[in-house]
Parts: C-alpha cells; sequence; structure tokens
C-alpha cells in the first residue's frame, strides 16, 4: 500500500474511532430537568439534557450549571440525585464539594487584600510571616506562591486531620517545609498544601486575624449573596449532594486520546514514568486525600481551602460574573479592575506542570489561565475533580458554575465532554442575540 494509501487507512479509522463512544454508549433513562433559561439559551437545556442521553452524565447522579451573562442568570438547570441511595433528588439548593474548584474561593480572598493594601504579590511571603524564612524560602513572593512556582506541593509532615485542625503545628510544618525546585524557575500543582499556605497568609494579613474560610464568609459570600463556603456549618451539610466516581470505559480512553493533544501528553507523561512527583503529592496528603471522607459533617466543617469548599452551581456562576463584568455588583466592589485586567490580560506562555505529568498551564495570582485564541482576554477560574467549575469569561461577561456528583475520571477543565458542549451551547445562544 502507498504512503497516501496508508495515511488514509490511519485517517479514516481514527475518524471512525473517535465517534464510536457517541455510538455505543448506553441509552440511559434521562432524569427531569428542572430550573429555567432566559430566552434564546433553551439549547443549553437541550445540551444538558443529552448529556445524559449520550451517557456524558449519569441517570444515578446528578448535575447542576449556571451562567451569568452582563449580570444576569440566563441559566440556572439541574437534574438528577443528591444521593440516589437516599432516592433524594437534586434540588434548587443542593450543593456539591468543589475539590479544586474551591482554590478560586480562596484566591480571591488573597487578592481582596491585595486591593485593600494590605498585601503585595511582590513582597516575599516572610514579610508578613517570618517564621516562613527558611529552607531556602526566604524569598518566596506571594505572587510564587500563588501561582504554584514556590516547590511546596509536599509539605514535612504528612498530613492528617488531626494536624489541620492544629493551626499552630500545621504553620510549623508549612514553614519547615524545603522547596522541591528553585523557587520561582518551574511550576507545579500545589495540590492541597497551597490551600492551607494561603490561610497562614490570610490569618497574619487581615486586621481581624480571621481564617480564609470567615474571611470568604464575611467578605464574599455574604455581602454579594454567594452560596457557597469554605468550611460547612453543620446545619448546611443536608443540602450536600453525595459523590459518586465514575471510572473510564475503554472507548471513553479513545476518545479522549485521539480528540485532544492534551490528554494524550498526560498519557504519554504518565506512561513514559513522569508520574513519581504526583504520586509523593498524592502520598503527604494522607487523610485528606480519601475524598469519600468528604460525606462526615465532621470532616466538611473544617477549612480545607483548595479542596473541601461546597457551593451551588448558581452561587459559583453567580460569582465569576461578577468578575467577568468588571468586579462590581450594584454598589459593591468584589475585585478591582487592576486585578482582573492581570487576570484576563497575562500573557505569559504556558508552562509545564512538573506534579501533572507536565500538563500545558498557567496560574495567575491563585487563578487558572486559560488563554482564548483571537480574542482579547484570557478565561479565568478553577476547576475541581470530576468535573466541577467556576469560570469568568470577561470577553462575553460570562460566569460559569458547574458541579456534579458524577465525577468522571477523564474530566480536565473544558476537556470534560459535558463542560465543553455545555459552553458551546451557551456562546451559540449569545452569538444568535446579537
Amino acid at each position: 500500500m502507498s504512503l497516501l494509501g496508508q495515511t488514509l487507512l490511519v485517517a479514516v479509522t481514527a475518524i471512525i474511532i473517535s465517534i464510536l463512544p457517541s455510538y455505543f454508549k448506553t441509552s440511559y433513562p434521562v432524569p427531569e430537568i428542572f430550573g429555567t433559561v432566559a430566552p434564546g439559551f433553551e439549547d443549553v437545556r437541550d445540551v444538558f439534557r443529552e448529556n445524559f442521553e449520550l451517557g456524558w452524565d449519569k441517570n444515578e447522579g446528578g448535575s447542576a450549571f449556571a451562567v451569568y451573562h452582563k449580570g444576569e442568570k440566563v441559566v440556572d438547570i439541574w437534574a438528577g440525585f443528591a444521593d440516589q441511595e437516599a432516592k433524594m433528588l437534586w434540588k434548587e439548593n443542593t450543593m456539591s464539594v468543589l475539590y479544586s474548584t474551591t482554590k478560586g474561593l480562596s484566591a480571591i480572598c488573597i487578592a481582596m487584600l491585595a486591593d485593600r493594601g494590605l498585601l503585595d504579590f511582590k513582597k516575599p511571603v516572610a514579610h508578613y510571616w517570618p517564621e516562613f524564612a527558611q529552607k531556602g524560602k526566604e524569598n518566596v513572593t506571594v505572587e510564587m506562591l500563588m501561582e504554584h512556582e514556590a516547590g511546596l506541593p509536599i509539605i514535612s509532615e504528612k498530613m492528617t486531620f488531626d494536624l489541620i485542625k492544629d493551626h499552630d503545628s500545621l504553620d510549623k510544618a508549612l514553614a519547615a517545609t524545603a522547596p522541591l525546585w528553585q523557587p520561582g524557575t518551574a511550576m507545579g500543582y500545589h495540590m492541597v498544601s497551597i490551600g492551607f499556605y494561603v490561610d497562614a497568609l490570610v490569618r497574619r494579613v487581615d486586621p481581624k486575624g480571621r481564617t480564609v474560610g470567615r474571611f470568604f464568609q464575611e467578605e464574599v459570600a455574604e455581602p454579594f449573596g454567594i452560596d457557597a463556603y469554605i468550611g460547612t456549618p453543620k446545619e448546611e451539610v443536608y443540602r450536600i449532594s453525595r459523590a459518586i466516581f465514575v471510572q473510564p470505559s475503554v472507548l471513553d480512553i479513545i476518545h479522549a486520546l485521539l480528540t485532544s493533544h492534551v490528554y494524550r501528553a498526560l498519557f504519554y507523561g504518565y506512561v513514559l514514568g513522569n508520574s513519581k512527583l504526583t504520586v509523593d503529592v498524592v502520598e503527604n496528603c494522607g487523610e485528606l486525600g480519601k475524598t469519600e471522607r468528604l460525606v462526615d459533617p465532621d470532616i466538611l466543617s473544617l477549612e480545607m481551602p483548595a479542596v473541601n469548599g461546597v457551593g451551588t452551581a448558581r452561587g459559583v456562576a453567580k460569582l465569576y460574573g461578577i468578575l467577568a463584568n468588571g468586579g462590581k455588583l450594584d454598589n459593591k466592589t468584589l475585585l478591582s479592575e487592576n486585578i482582573i485586567k492581570a487576570y484576563a490580560n497575562d500573557r505569559r506562555k504556558l508552562m509545564q506542570d512538573l506534579v501533572l505529568f507536565g500538563f500545558p498551564n498557567k496560574w495567575k495570582y491563585g487563578m487558572d489561565i486559560d488563554p482564548e485564541p483571537g480574542k482579547d482576554g484570557n478565561l479565568f477560574g478553577t476547576a475541581g475533580l470530576g468535573g466541577q467549575i467556576g469560570y469568568a469569561d470577561p470577553n462575553e461577561g460570562i460566569g460559569y458554575g458547574f458541579v456534579t456528583r458524577t465525577n468522571a475520571a477523564l474530566s480536565l477543565q473544558w476537556l470534560d465532554p459535558r463542560l465543553r458542549r455545555l459552553r458551546e451551547s451557551v456562546l451559540s445562544a449569545i452569538a444568535k442575540k446579537r
């Protein structure tokens, strides 16, 4: 066979395999879709339903999706179970554990302190926290820390729930940690540790000495009407959905590898053995890595500011909707134009994440930055385990929030098929309204 023939055969085979998942997925019973969409956004609700029909979302699971556009709520929909075993349907006020989407809530608190002149991203962390200046961390700036360049994804002690309850002991362990690389020269995801460093910094910078969870509640959630928590009051735990974790099928994996160069890069990094640091980071999480514990009210009430925030899709979308439209709501300022421009206008190149198998990414002041080819501003926000997201699109004035108890193993930011399809439907609806 000629080289051209071989090339065509490979191309045709790839195309066929890439569409097989859609045809071989079981036809699932579709749960009733609740909530509202504004006129012109009906297709978004249809795509939300199709995600269940195609099996990207599971009928035994539950999810919610919300969108704010130019300050107005245009999508607020939900479906499925909050807890199938208990036969509890997802309701209007159901919250989900946000996992790493919590990092965005914490980052907003740090940015607010910077806006108030209480913190400078360019100054060393040790300027605010003198004990931090040991083991080669003397020149680590707040900016390096928030952008996962400090070399601190593993702390000096394995994390336990008892340790994080004791701020003095935890702070000593954080301060005694030596960087894994020269700070500022590389980037590696501080999966869990970043939240505790942020909390230690907030407690020292905030004039009232509040934890990051308390600061978020009093300065963000209550004044701006955001239904989310870092450290959930026990009287609110009944609203939290019970997570399920879905293993990918072979066809899911094939589909991911054929349709995304990012998944291919992650796969090759894993196959080539670039996973030791990732394993070490996960092992250092200790008890905190046991996600099944995040149904225990005692654990949910703890503040783990990188991983155990909770919220509704509506609350998350509203929060990022404010940021996507200048940072103000009514007469209140959430974040200044300068901070928002720093997120939206960051033009640095993507970096290879040392912890996540070389995944190309970058952070700005604690926000994940997602460049938009051909557009002026970046998307910014944070994504969580299994499909949770909170992002702002300043180009279109959109705030997105998606929460789910159906945690998909191949979910990764906007590469999750559920999220990619929903976002495309939102952008299409907005384009039609112009």
